[in-house]
């Protein structure tokens, strides 16, 4: 169960940090006043995808183990 958490956070925060990301950056701006984002909270979601992908390994702690979960 805490696998599946985990790898479900991971690919959240990086599908998160890659539409930040793509509506942040400034394709074919060609000044300064065009370098506005696409979305205006796509900061956000990148930083919001930083934050999942860091939060990970701390479920993975804090969640209860079951004996399938173990290995070795």
């Amino acid at each position: 169960m805490r696998r599946i958490v985990t790898l479900l956070l991971i690919l959240i925060g990086l599908a998160l940090m890659v539409i930040g990301y793509l509506n942040s950056a400034p394709w074919g701006a060609s000044s300064v006043a065009d370098s506005d984002p696409v979305f205006a909270g796509a900061p956000t979601l990148f930083i919001l995808g930083i934050v999942a992908i860091l939060s990970a390994p701390v479920f993975y702690e804090l969640l209860p183990s079951r004996d399938d979960d173990r290995v070795g």
